[in-house]
Order: C-alpha cells, then structure tokens, then sequence
C-alpha cells in the first residue's frame, strides 16, 4: 500500500522539475539580433543643380563701339600754319568733320593725296608719322570733329621732278575713297601752284593740342 501512494508523488515531483527546466530556458535565451537599419541612398543630385560653364555664361560680348566714318560721312578743311613755315618745310592742320546725322568713329592716319586740275592723283613720295604720338580713336558726333597735321616740302614747280597741284584729297583708308578737301591759306586752285617734294602725315587726334607743333 505505501509504493502505491508514494509513485503519484514521484511522478508529480518530475513533472513540475520538467515545468520549471523549460521556464529556465526560455528566460535565458539570446535576444533576437537587431536588424541593421538599411544604408540610405544618396539623394539624387537636381538635374539643373549645377550649369556647364557654356551654359552659366550668358554675359554677351562688350558693344561695339561706332562704326568707322566712312569718306562721304566727313568734310575735310586743310589750313595752312604760316607760323610753322621753317626753310622749305611747311605744316598744315588737318580737320575732318563728321557731317553725317550719326556717330562714326577714325583713327589712325589720314589718307593725303595732290591732286592737279584735271582732279588726277600727283604722285609724292608720302610717309605716315606718329606726331605728335600714336592716334587715339575718337567718336565722332554729328558736326564732331578730329584733327591731323600735314608738313611737307616745297619745290620750285618749273622743276622737272616738283610734283604740283592745285588741291587735296583726304581719305580715312588706304585705297578707299576720299573727299576734296577745303583748303585755307594755299595759293589759289587756278595757279596750280601747291608743290610738294615729299610729304609726312601725322596721326589722328581728338584733340588739335599740339597736332602741328612738330
């Protein structure tokens, strides 16, 4: 009678050892690993974000400035210096005057040319010279002028090799066309009596200071 009453008890005792095992093991096992949070993708750069240098320079070239005076846009009126007369040497002021309605710009030299009076080119040994210095580009307005000096050598006219005129023509470009210039100071056109042995022409100024005081 006592094995019998004592077994329940035995088996009883394992199966609240067996109970108490799995409470055991599962209040020590491992955490679940954490998952890693995912990498973040680089945000899209926007597609006009940043512009190529041809596109980002929009900046236009400067102006340009006004366009070369062309020979029927001037008057031309060479004066005689008498105050410079020195030996056989003679100066002359060059002034070109800008007649047109606009604004043209010269620069440079003068184109000079004898004329006789079958109005034919004289041919003279000509030299363009950087008096009183180098040019300096002007802008001519309407009635706005420039200036340049002229100095040549005189001849005697019954002299075979004297090239004598009775005027001038004044260009603003090799080759290009030229304009009659007024003259003031010189002998008379009918006299044909302009000689010229050799000629120098000076630069184009803004400015008549000190244009013929070389």
């Amino acid at each position: 009678m006592s094995r019998l009453r004592t077994a329940p008890k035995a088996v009883l005792l394992l199966a609240v050892m067996a109970g108490l095992s799995a409470c055991g093991s599962s209040s020590t096992a491992a955490p679940a690993a954490e998952t890693p949070p995912a990498a973040s993708s680089p945000a899209a750069a926007p597609s006009s974000a940043v512009a190529t240098p041809a596109e980002s320079d929009t900046s236009s070239a400067p102006a340009a400035g006004a366009p070369a005076c062309a020979a029927g846009d001037v008057e031309v009126t060479l004066t005689e210096q008498p105050q410079r007369r020195e030996g056989d040497t003679r100066m002359a002021l060059l002034h070109v005057m800008n007649h047109s309605d606009g604004t043209c710009s010269v620069a440079g030299w003068p184109v000079v040319t004898l004329v006789n009076a079958a109005d034919e080119a004289v041919e003279v040994p000509t030299e363009n010279v950087a008096q009183p210095g180098e040019s300096v580009p002007a802008d001519l307005s309407a009635g706005g002028g420039a200036f340049a000096g002229i100095k040549w050598t005189v001849c005697d006219k019954s002299d075979s090799d004297c090239p004598t005129g009775n005027g001038f023509k004044v260009g603003l470009a090799a080759d290009g066309p030229q304009v009659a210039a007024t003259l003031e100071g010189f002998p008379a056109p009918e006299q044909s009596g302009i000689t010229v042995k050799s000629l120098q022409v000076g630069t184009l100024q803004p400015s008549n200071q000190g244009v013929v005081a070389w």
